[in-house]
């Protein structure tokens, strides 16, 4: 049998039946794996390759009779045998470049480090997006990344600065419209310094973030492996990653767990199916369903926003007033509505009162995610495919009642398919030493 009917993409090159069994292993050209990707697999105990030659051409497998000149014709291709279901989605992101999940219509929005802060964030709102560079205004270097956090921080700043006017009652200090606007005209470089750890030190005690919250530039090379971009996501707790062609110092996209999902599914009708996909998120634990961080609609919006800072979580959700009946989700995002108050921000409003505003200013959303939820018996393929379709950054499982009883992200998604038996797997060899 030939493999013209086979069908064939960027990650995976599949040879004739006659050659391999599809469903057992991965066969990859062996110029396009990543480096990183293929110590992790040799590190991984019982994986092993075959290197074996395929006869191609441009349309595909051909005979070394067609030709003279075997190196043309000839490529070098690793096999490696899916032992294990389990290991699947991680042996193809350990095969896989990054280059390989940039998206067709990707966009990056980039701001000098001399731009005032309030245009910044006044771009990242226009161009629907959660993050921009940050670029110098002399080299066009990338320096840093600007995102919803930063835009939270100030809001915080600023509801400081009001609270001590207040407090201080004196004629000499600054109105909180002044001082607002001191802030929004400060250069990104100088409010990212103010940040920084440095400015931390003078805080007082109990609003003092932890050092994670300040971190530097981080980012993956377009040529490693997704593997490896995973791993960084999950380790450093950040949800968006800029891939750089470090031959130009370029940034080619910024890397998502919605991206790394949305990969996945693409391969995943090709690729055998783990057992754990077919059983229930509650029975897996999949995500989170013991204390649960949520907030009642009445819930002032200022500590709705330290979760958001210090739990280092995208969202949370809204739940009716002394039950747990979910209503709501409110995220990083929709607090750039706030910032288009005319007058001073007010995060004494509670949270349901914010959510209101976001959907006047906005007309339904600020470009936050929507409540989806999912049953809490339902399996975590259903949760996949939910994930893929509404394209969300979380779900909600509830019972028959709409009560909140377990909230599902797509970094839980991530770890359970991918960094999960990795770990697992490391840690068993490493008991067995």
């Amino acid at each position: 049998m030939d493999g013209s009917g086979l069908r064939r993409n960027k990650a995976t090159t599949f040879l004739p039946d006659s050659v391999i069994d599809l469903s057992h292993a991965f066969v990859v050209p062996l110029k396009h794996v990543p480096l990183d990707g293929l110590l992790a697999l040799q590190n991984g105990g019982d994986t092993h390759f075959a290197d074996i030659s395929v006869p191609t051409t441009s349309d595909g497998p051909a005979s070394p009779k067609s030709s003279q000149n075997k190196e043309a014709i000839y490529t070098i291709v690793a096999s490696v045998p899916i032992d294990e279901p389990d290991f699947v989605y991680t042996h193809l992101l350990q095969l896989s470049q990054c280059y390989e999940a940039m998206a067709l219509n990707q966009k990056i929005v980039a701001f000098t480090s001399d731009m005032p802060v309030r245009k910044a964030f006044y771009g990242l709102v226009y161009n629907s997006t959660r993050t921009g560079l940050i670029v110098d205004p002399k080299s066009y270097n990338i320096i840093g990344v600007l995102s919803v956090t930063d835009f939270i921080m100030v809001l915080m700043k600023l509801w400081k600065y009001q609270k001590q006017i207040n407090e201080n009652e004196s004629s000499n200090g600054l109105s909180p419209q002044v001082l607002a606007d001191l802030v929004g005209c400060m250069p990104v470089s100088r409010w990212k310094g103010r940040i920084s750890g440095a400015s931390r030190q003078c805080e007082p005690e109990h609003q003092k973030l932890d050092s994670e919250t300040y971190r530097g530039f981080i980012t993956a090379n377009i040529k490693d492996s997704l593997f490896h971009a995973v791993r960084i996501l999950w380790s450093r707790r950040v949800h968006r990653l800029p891939i750089m062609d470090k031959s130009t110092n370029d940034c080619m996209f910024i890397l998502t767990h919605r991206r790394i999902l949305h990969f996945l599914w693409n391969y995943c009708l090709l690729l055998p199916r783990p057992a754990y996909m077919s059983e229930s998120i509650q029975k897996l634990q999949l995500g989170c369903w013991k204390d649960i961080i949520y907030v009642e609609e009445r819930t002032p919006l200022i500590d709705v926003l330290d979760l958001l800072i210090d739990q280092r979580v995208s969202g949370v959700p809204v739940v009716e007033n002394g039950s747990k009946k979910l209503v709501n989700v409110y995220t990083r995002f929709d607090a750039i509505a706030v910032g288009f108050d005319e007058n001073f921000p007010k995060l004494d409003m509670s949270v349901e009162e914010a959510v209101n505003r976001r959907s006047t200013l906005f007309g339904g959303t600020s470009g936050g995610d929507s409540v989806v939820t999912v049953a809490e018996n339902a399996t975590m393929w259903t949760v996949l495919e939910v994930f893929i379709e509404r394209n969300v950054h979380r779900l909600f499982a509830i019972d028959d009642n709409n009560n909140l009883k377990g909230v599902i992200s797509l970094s839980d998604m991530i770890w359970y398919m991918v960094i999960r038996p990795y770990e697992d797997k490391h840690k068993t060899m490493k008991k067995s030493q």
